[in-house]
């Protein structure tokens, strides 16, 4: 292992990112060392196929198209059928983001009916207490005008009740 490249050195040797180097080694299922930490290893097979693949995506084939003829490659038909090809992702995550759009725009809607419902049943309480307060003037005013028109009148003309309250509170 002492010719064993590290995933940064093996990028700079293609002119590629090491996220790229790291997404085809697990497309296309190529068998690599792994240090303690977990990090690739490249010996020279597997930077030749890395190559092969670069060239190969360079001519404007799709990764899925790629044929790699190394035996750097496990070949294990089992796995490449179970990896979801990139752009089957893509349309994945494009349907997944639609619908959160479309249900974001489904809670903005009720948010929007639950204020108008508030706002609605807010106005109909304001609309009832004014109409309790204008009754509430009316009699106070009918009050007002009995209070006056009692005022007027001589003590020995009011009822003997209101006589009383008057002679009470008169000083």
């Amino acid at each position: 292992m002492e010719n064993a490249l590290k995933t940064k050195e093996v990028s700079d040797l293609l002119g590629v990112n090491p996220t790229t180097v790291q997404r085809w080694v697990k497309y296309f299922n190529i068998h690599c060392q792994m240090n303690e930490h977990g990090h690739y290893l490249f010996q020279t097979p597997q930077v030749e196929t890395l190559r092969e693949i670069k060239g190969q995506l360079s001519e404007g084939k799709k990764m899925k198209d790629v044929m790699v003829s190394n035996n750097s490659v496990i070949s294990n038909s089992e796995t490449q059928e179970d990896m979801m090809p990139t752009f089957k992702y893509e349309q994945k995550l494009e349907m997944m983001m639609a619908r959160i759009e479309e249900l974001e725009e489904k809670l903005a809607s009720k948010a929007d009916d639950v204020v108008t419902y508030q706002l609605l049943n807010h106005r109909k309480e304001i609309e009832a207490m004014s109409k309790s307060l204008l009754s509430i003037e009316e009699r106070l005013d009918q009050m007002d005008e009995i209070i006056k028109q009692n005022i007027k009148m001589p003590l020995e003309e009011m009822p003997q009740k209101r006589r009383s309250l008057m002679q009470l509170f008169s000083f």
